[in-house]
């Protein structure tokens, strides 16, 4: 299913890289297909299988703040 997270906190292509390489690799399921810094949000492809939580944990332990997910 596709969704988009809405991520405050990034603020350089350093940024982007980080978040995008812990969504895949540390959560199994979770395919980024576009994180966007100006518009704040990652639009992914995950399994029904990974939750909201787990998604907030990795986002937060980078320092980011996942805001909603839509």
């Amino acid at each position: 299913m596709k969704k988009k997270l809405l991520i405050d906190g990034m603020s350089c292509g350093h940024c982007v890289n980080h978040l995008t390489t812990a969504l895949t690799e540390d959560i199994e399921g979770v395919e980024v297909i576009e994180v966007n810094l100006e518009g704040k949000y990652a639009l992914v492809n995950m399994s029904e299988n990974v939750s909201e939580s787990k998604l907030q944990e990795v986002i937060e332990d980078l320092g980011f703040e996942l805001k909603g997910i839509e």
